[in-house]
């Protein structure tokens, strides 16, 4: 974001938010690629890192390019407008985002339960083990079934969590990239023009 305002001065706009969409669409994919139940803080961390580099260079050009081609007495018109429909694509960004990830988790909640089922040895293997060690751990012979069928559920859970999670980086990946190629559709710009216009305005 600081480096934005010289940048401005020397490349155009469009190209600054096409590279922009660009590193968010590498840094959505490669969330794709560290996402799990085992991920570290550190690498929590900078996997966000990563995912907001490109934000950095999007909020100044976006504001740039709403008013090429707009007369000086419109400014606060696009002001309100663009400030306008920040809100509105936030609000809607998020309720999509939302609503993806709880339906994507639902969705591979009901293919991993479809796993955990009496027919399976390997489920079959895995409650008894369990139910084995909750005993030894002091539960009852009826509790301890209980107890690892609770624990296996909230391990489904996660990872239904964690796939859904997955999905959602790629859809967003994908949307990234789109962006990236409509930003060369934009208006040109004069990179450092305009300051005698807005001078005189």
């Amino acid at each position: 974001m600081p480096i934005m305002g010289q940048l401005t001065t020397k490349v155009q706009a469009r190209y600054l938010i096409a590279f922009g969409w660009l590193c968010l669409s590498i840094a959505m994919f490669y969330s794709t690629q560290r996402i799990d139940l085992q991920i570290s803080f550190t690498s929590a961390l900078w996997l966000r890192v990563s995912q907001v580099i490109g934000l950095g260079f999007l909020f100044v050009p976006i504001t740039l390019v709403a008013y090429i081609g707009i007369p000086p007495d419109k400014n606060n018109a696009v002001a309100g407008i663009v400030n306008f429909m920040r809100n509105i694509g936030s609000s809607v960004g998020t309720s999509l985002v939302t609503t993806l990830i709880a339906r994507r988790s639902q969705f591979h909640q009901q293919v991993l339960v479809d796993h955990a089922r009496a027919g399976n040895p390997n489920f079959q293997h895995t409650l008894q083990g369990l139910s084995q060690r909750l005993a030894h751990g002091g539960l009852g012979a009826q509790q301890a079934p209980m107890g690892a069928y609770a624990r296996i559920y909230r391990s489904i859970q996660a990872q239904a969590g964690s796939l859904a999670y997955i999905d959602t980086f790629k859809v967003l990946c994908v949307g990234a990239a789109v962006m990236f190629f409509l930003a060369f559709f934009l208006k040109k710009n004069e990179p450092g023009g305009g300051g005698e216009e807005l001078a005189a305005g």
